[in-house]
């Protein structure tokens, strides 16, 4: 799954999403968690239903990454720290590949094992706000 190419320059699309993954890893190191903007959010599928979203508590892995907190990261949100840490690799191939760097891999996961990680990791915060 993973093969070595000759890398050229990175795509218009790479150059994009190493800029937001760059957004958001910054954000995730700068922005505190329990104090404005992020302390006003809230989340309105849970406030519904009383379940987490699919997507419930990817800010804190975010932070807790950033902060270099990796078992925080993986207990906030196992999906949000593969996101943070996927995230941090495309932004350093991103640069490696501006920088000249003559191989780059490439990777290409079947959408099913997406699928599959997102509900995955839902069966898991469902299950953690429970206990």
């Amino acid at each position: 799954m993973l093969a070595l190419d000759r890398a050229g320059p990175p795509s218009v699309h790479a150059l994009g999403f190493a800029g937001v993954a760059a957004s958001l890893l910054a954000a995730a190191l700068v922005l505190p968690l329990d104090a404005p903007p992020l302390s006003l959010l809230f989340c309105p599928f849970r406030a519904m239903t009383g379940l987490p979203c699919l997507t419930c508590g990817c800010t804190h892995a975010f932070s807790y990454f950033m902060h270099g907190n990796l078992p925080g990261a993986v207990a906030a949100s196992p999906l949000g720290a593969a996101l943070a840490l996927a995230c941090a690799a495309h932004l350093l191939w991103t640069c490696a590949r501006l920088a000249g760097l003559p191989f780059a891999p490439r990777a290409r996961l079947p959408r099913w094992l997406l699928v599959c990680a997102v509900a995955t990791n839902w069966v898991f915060l469902v299950l953690r706000s429970r206990a």
